[in-house]
């Protein structure tokens, strides 16, 4: 049981810790940092991670997807099915729920404070078949 209490706070620290500092999912920190035929594969992943999802085409491209929530809510129902792992998969719902709730409230704090920059909930970077971002969209 203490392993899994253990795990229920790492993941509220990292929900937590993932909404301190600049949003990476605004459109001014993605221009800022996502420059096409310049950005490659590798310095996009230094960024976000591993891709939440991923085309391959028949021309050599590619397109990662990224969503903001991390698909916590995939991990919480794959959690569900571990004998015993209930606290840890309640635990990834609460921090998915967290997540949403504050995607929100920035968004309506946004909205008060008359902020017009875009923040998304998922973007896609498609790049060549070198891999070098080529274009993005959110």
């Amino acid at each position: 049981m203490r392993k899994y209490i253990g795990s229920v706070i790492a993941i509220l620290l990292l929900v937590g810790c993932s909404s301190i500092g600049e949003d990476k999912f605004s459109s001014s920190y993605v221009k800022s940092h996502i420059i096409a035929k310049k950005t490659t594969k590798a310095e996009v992943q230094a960024i976000y991670g591993v891709p939440d999802d991923q085309n391959v085409y028949s021309d050599g491209t590619t397109e990662w997807q990224y969503d903001k929530s991390g698909n916590l809510s995939s991990a919480s129902s794959i959690v569900g099915y571990i004998p015993g792992a209930g606290a840890v998969s309640s635990a990834l719902g609460l921090a998915n729920t967290a997540s949403n709730a504050s995607s929100s409230a920035t968004k309506a704090s946004a909205k008060m404070s008359g902020d017009t920059e875009y923040r998304a909930n998922r973007f896609y970077i498609r790049f060549d078949d070198k891999g070098v971002v080529d274009s993005w969209h959110m």
